[in-house]
C-alpha cells in the first residue's frame, strides 16, 4: 500500500483560521419526557475510521510550543537553523524539494506541531499562516479521496506517492484524517461534535524505532529513544539498547557522581562523575612521586620520605568520584569521593602540614615560595593552605584565581553526607566553602547519587554562556568560565546508565526568550 501523509494542520487551517470561531453543535430543545437535550449531529461527509494509535508508535511527536523551544537553543548555542529552515526539513522528508520550499515559510511556531507513524502511513499535522499560499502550492495537484486531499509528487528518489490532506473550497476543516482545525487559539475537532480546547501546554516527544530512524540516520544504534516533558527545562530522555548492541560507553565514565554537591546556591556550572581508571592513575604517580626519592640525595631523601607516605596514604582514599565546578566569579571548587571523608580529610590535613614545614625548611637553602596552613573554621571545619609570591608561576588561564596580592588560597572542608572532600581555590574561598558545605552536607546524600553515571548544573544566563560557546580558543574559553557568577536558578541534569537503558532529566526554570522569536 502507498503510503500516505497528513499534512492536517498545514493544509487546513489556512482556510479555517479566516472563521469567526469554532461552531458547537446546537442541543435539540428537552421532550415532554422531561429527557437531557441531545447534541445534534452536524451534517457532512462520513469520515474514514481513525487509526488505532499505539502507547508505543514507531515515531511520533508533539511539540507544543515549537517557536519556543528552539528559542530557547538558540538563546545558549550559536547558529541555531530558523524555524522555517526545520519546517523546510520536515516537509523535504514527504514532498519534493520544491514544493517544500514553497510551504516552509507558511509553516507558524506557535502553535503545536505533530506526526505519528502508525499502520504504514505519517501523518504530520503543522498549523500555517492565514491566507490563499498553501492552497495556491498545491493548486494543479491530483484530487485524492472524497476530503480535499491531493496526491503530493514523491520526494527525492522515491517513486511512492504521498498524500497531504487539503481543505477543499466550500467545505472549511474537512481533513483525510480525523483531525480539523478551528480558527484561533488552537483548536482541533473530532467529529461528530466540534470542540475548541485551549492548546496544550507540554511537550512530548517520541519513539523512533530502529526501522523508522535509520530512515533518516542509517546507523542508529538504540532500540528506542523516548523523551517526554513540559520543555527543555523540564523533560526526562529514555535511551534503549538495541538487542545485540550494548549501548555506546565511555572508558572514562563510571556510575557515581556527587550530584548533592552540585545542588548548592552560587555555582556557576559545575559538572561531576566517578572515573574509573583513578585506581591505576593513583598507584602511577605514588610509583612516580618513590622513584623521585630514591633518585634525590641523602639529605633530601630525609625530608622527601615522610612527604611521599603521606600524600600516598591521602590519595589511596579518594574513590574517583570527582566535581569540577566554577563560581562565584574567580573560584574554581573541586570535589573528590572519599568512602571515609572523615580519613581522608585528616590524611589530605597530614599531607599539606608536612608539605609546608618542608617549604619553610627549603626557604632555607633555596629560593621557594613560602606558605602557610592553617585551621580558620569550625562547624564546618575548614583548612586555609596560602602560597606566597607564585604569580610569576601561574600560567595566565590561572591568574584570576589569585587574590591581589597574587597569593594562591586554597580552602578545604569535608563532609559524610557529601560523601567526600571540598577544595574551593580562589580570592576569597574561606566564605565560599563554608556555605559549600553547609548546603552540600544538608543536602542530597553521596549514597543517594550512586548509580547516577554524570550529573551538570547550570545557573548562568543565556547572555553571559552564549559568548563563551562561540570562542575557538581554550585559554579565552577557562578564563571567561572562572569569571561566571550564578545569575538565575539552576538547570539540573542527571545521567543514569540502567541494564537496558540509559535515562537523562532536565530539571530547572522555564527560559524566558525573546517573544519576537516565539512565532
Amino acid at each position: 500500500m502507498p503510503r500516505h501523509v497528513a499534512l492536517a494542520a498545514a493544509l487546513v487551517t489556512a482556510t479555517v483560521l479566516a472563521a469567526p470561531g469554532c461552531k458547537r453543535p446546537r442541543s435539540v430543545p428537552s421532550t415532554a419526557t422531561g429527557a437531557p437535550p441531545r447534541a445534534r449531529t452536524p451534517a457532512g461527509p462520513a469520515l474514514p475510521a481513525p487509526h488505532q494509535l499505539s502507547q508505543m508508535p514507531d515515531a511520533g511527536a508533539f511539540i507544543a510550543r515549537p517557536a519556543e523551544v528552539l528559542a530557547g537553543v538558540d538563546a545558549y548555542l550559536p547558529e541555531v537553523p530558523a524555524l522555517p529552515i526545520f519546517a523546510e526539513f520536515v516537509l523535504r522528508m514527504q514532498a519534493p524539494a520544491e514544493l517544500a520550499d514553497k510551504l516552509a515559510p507558511q509553516v507558524v511556531g506557535d502553535r503545536p506541531w505533530a506526526g505519528v507513524h502508525v499502520a504504514g502511513e505519517d501523518i504530520v499535522v503543522l498549523p500555517v499562516r492565514p491566507g490563499s499560499a498553501v492552497a495556491d502550492a498545491l493548486k494543479g495537484l491530483e484530487s485524492v479521496g472524497d476530503f480535499g486531499a491531493v496526491q503530493l509528487p514523491a520526494p527525492g528518489g522515491d517513486s511512492t506517492p504521498r498524500t497531504a490532506s487539503h481543505p477543499r473550497r466550500g467545505s472549511p476543516g474537512s481533513t483525510d484524517r480525523r483531525t480539523t482545525s478551528c480558527s484561533p487559539p488552537p483548536c482541533r475537532a473530532w467529529p461528530p461534535a466540534a470542540s475548541c480546547p485551549p492548546p496544550t501546554a507540554h511537550a512530548r516527544c517520541g519513539s523512533p524505532s530502529p526501522t523508522r530512524a535509520r530512515a533518516v540516520m542509517p546507523e542508529f544504534p538504540y532500540a528506542r529513544v523516548a523523551a517526554a516533558g513540559q520543555g527543555l527545562h523540564s523533560l526526562d530522555v529514555h535511551v534503549l539498547e538495541a538487542p545485540g548492541k550494548p549501548l555506546p560507553s565511555s572508558p572514562d565514565l563510571a556510575n557515581g557522581a556527587l550530584t548533592g554537591m552540585l545542588k548548592v546556591p552560587e555555582l556557576a556550572a559545575g559538572v561531576s562523575t566517578r572515573w574509573p581508571g583513578h585506581k591505576k592513575a593513583v598507584a602511577d604517580a605514588i610509583k612516580q612521586m618513590n622513584a623521585g626519592v630514591d633518585r634525590a640525595g641523602f639529605a633530601a631523601k630525609l625530608m622527601l620520605d615522610p612527604l611521599v607516605t603521606q600524600a600516598a596514604k591521602a590519595l589511596r582514599r579518594w574513590n574517583g568520584r570527582v566535581l569540577l565546578g566554577t563560581g562565584p566569579a574567580r573560584h574554581l571548587r573541586l570535589g573528590l569521593g572519599a568512602d571515609d571523608p572523615a580519613a581522608g580529610y585528616r590524611d589530605l590535613v597530614g599531607c599539606l602540614r608536612t608539605l609546608v614545614d618542608n617549604l619553610s625548611l627549603a626557604r632555607m637553602f633555596a629560593d621557594v615560595p613560602g606558605a602557610s596552613f592553617k585551621k580558620v573554621g569550625d562547624n564546618p571545619t575548614v583548612y586555609l593552605l596560602t602560597v606566597d609570591g607564585v604569580s610569576r608561576h601561574v600560567p595566565a588561564v590561572g591568574k584570576p584565581l589569585l587574590d591581589d596580592k597574587g597569593r594562591l588560597r586554597v580552602a578545604l572542608a569535608a563532609d559524610e553526607r557529601a560523601g567526600g572532600l571540598l577544595v574551593v581555590i580562589g580570592p576569597e574561598p574561606l566564605p565560599v566553602i563554608q556555605r559549600w558545605a553547609k548546603a552540600a552536607g544538608e543536602g542530597e546524600p553521596a549514597k543517594n547519587s550512586a548509580d547516577d553515571l554524570l550529573s551538570a548544573v547550570l545557573a548562568v544566563s543565556p547572555e553571559r554562556l552564549k559568548p563563551l560557546l562561540q570562542t575557538t580558543s581554550q585559554s579565552l574559553l577557562v578564563t571567561g568560565a572562572l569569571g561566571l557568577d550564578a545569575d538565575r536558578d539552576p538547570t539540573l541534569m542527571v545521567l543514569q546508565r540502567k541494564p537496558d537503558r540509559y535515562f537523562a532529566t532536565v530539571r530547572g526554570p522555564e527560559l524566558e526568550v525573546d517573544r519576537r522569536k516565539r512565532n
